[in-house]
């Protein structure tokens, strides 16, 4: 019976949990032959991108002003370039998808309620909510 190199035994302690056995001691002999070579690959940690939500999905999402629609059902990029310099009243903006989902009177009723409240108030935008509370849209 031959005997296992240091080298092989080093790699089979650090692998295997109980050494001498038998599974550790055929490990060993491979990695003295050559046939193995001692660590071999590591495995990558994949870390799981999250998906979904947050600042990475608003960035991807086309914001419309659902205030100063155009022809054919298309909208005006948000926003304005001057308050006082602009002819445009004030934006009331969502996301494309969801400009394209509303009906008619939905985005007429969040457009008055948008222009209704005092905006720049403490130099922020003032937030309305698009949809009256109580009414529960299915495609939300």
């Amino acid at each position: 019976m031959a005997k296992l190199c240091p080298k092989g035994k080093a790699a089979a302690k650090r692998k295997f949990d109980v050494y001498p056995s038998a599974y550790a001691n055929m490990y060993a002999s491979a990695v003295c032959s050559g046939k193995i070579k001692p660590g071999g690959k590591k495995k990558k940690k994949t870390t799981k991108r999250k998906t979904g939500g947050g600042l990475r999905k608003w960035v991807g999402e086309k914001w419309v002003d659902i205030g100063a629609p155009k022809k054919k059902g298309k909208f005006q990029p948000c926003g304005r370039k001057s308050t006082t310099k602009s002819k445009r009243k004030y934006p009331k903006c969502v996301p494309l998808a969801k400009a394209q989902r509303m009906s008619k009177s939905q985005k007429t009723s969040a457009v008055k309620r948008k222009r209704a409240k005092k905006q720049g108030v403490g130099g922020k935008p003032t937030f309305v909510k698009t949809f009256k509370k109580g009414k529960k849209q299915a495609w939300q």
